[in-house]
């Protein structure tokens, strides 16, 4: 009884954290639109018909025909991807994870940086099993195509930010 409600007071410690972490970013300015160069506007279609526009278009297009979950599609089909979108994802894979933890120490971090969501590896001795089933859920929810997405269009959003890696 101790244990379950450890776990679960552990899930919600952990989400209000990714939550902190994604409000962090947008306060530091990643939704900065200033620093938005001014490519030329381009039209893209998925697949499935979906048209995207703006200067990532051919981009989103491309990602969206290779995403293989709904809901990632449903994320970047309006040709953007937000904090909202990312806060999303990460509550997708946050539950996915909390519904596989055995443990209070079963709960990953996130870390956040420049539009690039990924969990931070577990040490210990569940680590092997945890990294593996948090692998399992980014991969599910097309967590790492969508971070790759994201962390994108930071960098051209943002070429002034010198502390970037290619």
């Amino acid at each position: 009884m101790l244990t379950d409600i450890v776990v679960r007071v552990r899930c919600i410690v952990s989400i209000f954290g990714i939550i902190v972490a994604c409000l962090a970013c947008v306060a530091c300015g990643t939704g900065r639109q200033d620093a938005v160069p001014s490519p030329s506007q381009t039209t893209a279609k998925a697949e499935d018909g979906t048209v995207f526009t703006g200067a990532y278009a051919r981009r989103f297009a491309d990602m969206y025909d290779n995403l293989q979950t709904g809901f990632a599609r449903n994320l970047i089909k309006d040709g953007k991807i937000s904090e909202k979108d990312i806060a999303a994802l990460e509550s997708k894979v946050m539950d996915c994870i909390c519904a596989q933890a055995q443990s209070e120490d079963d709960f990953p971090t996130f870390d956040l940086t420049d539009g690039a969501l990924t969990p931070v590896p577990y040490t210990g001795a569940n680590a092997q099993k945890d990294n593996r089933v948090a692998k399992e859920c980014m991969e599910r929810y097309d967590g790492y195509k969508l971070s790759d997405l994201s962390h994108y269009v930071y960098r051209h959003e943002h070429p002034d930010d010198t502390h970037l890696s290619d």
